[in-house]
């Protein structure tokens, strides 16, 4: 028996690191396009409007297909999906550099470029989330959240690094043939990689060929038998209900909003999430000026401590996934919410006194970084876990559309306010309203919630 289990995990472990690394080339691959789109923009056009555009073009279309994403996560196959919106995206970027190659490097290219690579982002974000627990057994999902996390924010840290490397030795055409070639691969691991049906449960190839097993072995993956229950539950309630496959998307999408709004633990933990971000977002914003205003207009401070977040952040993911799981998510989100709150009300006091302890900030920076990835893990697995399966891909879109508006419309807010109040002030008032917000958590879920 030991055995045989050990030969299930190797199965389910080897498909996971299989696609953790075609996503980790893919993710790599876009971090360097869009810095060379964001350095292409800032040469040529050396225009405040010009980043403007490029920053809307790169975030309204992601947001806008989001609810149609969603659906189609919970209608059709999600490797499906994953696979055409990234071939989507490299065949833009292919025609771009081709374009670009032969002399057409006017900067509105780009801007076309930019939106139509965010489409297709938005498209695969909540395939992605919907599939991880798609092929990960339900005890693993923090492990796999957390390499997931480390990837993301690790390729962060060396996007802006390679990407000046390429830009420097190359021409910009270039470094968007690399985003091709990444593409590929992702592509190509992601169409042979047998994965789990996720109505059936059968294990097949985007051929649809299932690979070979030995009678009376299973691969691992969440249990085939509770997946196939859960579709013949699902074809049930949509003869009851008169779901049809091919209903609006829009009347799709309201389904998934519903059954958010009647999960009252699911939607007011989802109200505490979308809060938490916009309140996290004078961090996100405001780093630099708070830098640049409190210890001088140095390039290096700047780097240094954008440095030391990125890099707590790839600790602290690489942290979630050596932990490998947490008794309880929602203590987990709770404790790393606090803290979160609490490094941010530390850093609020060097702009009070002044401090030139430059040192000890970016220290403050690096341990505010390695808590983010606890909050975010535990938040996406404890929506994997709660959320049936059937409205994965739905309620996922709506956690992207709200990480996706809460730091621009963060932006909106706090931004004007920066050149009326000492941002030290605006960091006070965030974490303290962070910290009431998880406080009033508790009233949020119900005595007799037990977690899955």
């Amino acid at each position: 028996m030991q055995d045989r289990d050990h030969t299930l995990a190797l199965r389910w472990k080897g498909i996971g690191a299989a696609f953790l690394t075609g996503q980790a080339v893919s993710i790599l691959g876009s971090g360097l396009v869009q810095f060379a789109i964001i350095w292409f923009v800032t040469l040529r056009a050396n225009s405040g409007t010009a980043l403007m555009i490029i920053t809307l073009t790169s975030f309204i279309p992601q947001l806008v297909v989001a609810p149609f994403a969603g659906v189609w996560a919970d209608r059709y196959d999600r490797r499906w999906l994953i696979i055409l919106s990234d071939s989507a995206i490299a065949l833009v970027t292919l025609a771009t550099a081709l374009l670009f190659f032969f002399g057409f490097d006017h900067i509105w290219l780009i801007y076309i470029a930019a939106a139509i690579r965010s489409l297709g982002g938005g498209i695969q974000s909540p395939a992605i989330k919907a599939l991880i627990p798609q092929i990960t057994p339900q005890k693993e999902l923090v492990r796999i959240n957390g390499i997931y996390s480390s990837i993301d924010n690790v390729i962060l840290l060396l996007s802006p690094v390679l990407g000046g490397a390429l830009i420097t030795l190359f021409p910009v055409w270039i470094v968007f043939m690399a985003d091709v070639v990444t593409a590929a691969i992702a592509v190509a691991i992601m169409f042979w990689m047998p994965l789990p049906d996720q109505r059936t449960g059968r294990v097949r190839t985007a051929l649809g060929t299932e690979p070979r097993l030995k009678a009376g072995t299973a691969w691992g993956f969440p249990s085939q038998e509770d997946l196939d229950m859960e579709a013949r539950a699902e074809e049930s309630l949509d003869e009851d209900t008169g779901e049809l496959p091919h209903e609006p998307v829009w009347q799709q999408f309201k389904r998934g909003f519903t059954y958010v709004s009647t999960q009252k633990v699911i939607k007011n933990l989802m109200v505490v999430y979308a809060l938490f971000m916009v309140l996290l977002s004078p961090i996100a914003t405001l780093f630099p000026l708070y830098i640049r205003r409190h210890f001088g207009a140095e390039a290096w401070r700047i780097s240094a401590a954008q440095t030391a977040v990125f890099t707590g952040m790839a600790a602290g993911g690489l942290g979630v996934s050596l932990k490998g799981r947490f008794r309880s998510k929602l203590k987990t989100i709770r404790m790393s919410g606090f803290l979160v709150a609490a490094g941010t009300l530390g850093l609020a006091f060097f702009g009070v006194f002044e401090s030139p302890l430059f040192g000890l900030f970016i220290a403050l920076a690096f341990g505010l970084g390695t808590i983010v990835p606890f909050y975010t893990t535990a938040v996406t697995t404890f929506f994997q876990e709660q959320v049936e399966r059937k409205y994965h891909g739905r309620v996922f879109s709506l956690l992207y559309m709200i990480g996706s508006a809460a730091i621009p419309l963060g932006a909106v807010i706090f931004g004007p306010l920066a050149d009326a109040f000492p941002i030290s002030w605006l960091l006070f008032f965030t974490s303290g309203m962070q910290i009431l917000i998880l406080i009033l958590s508790w009233r949020a879920v119900p005595d007799d919630f037990t977690e899955n």
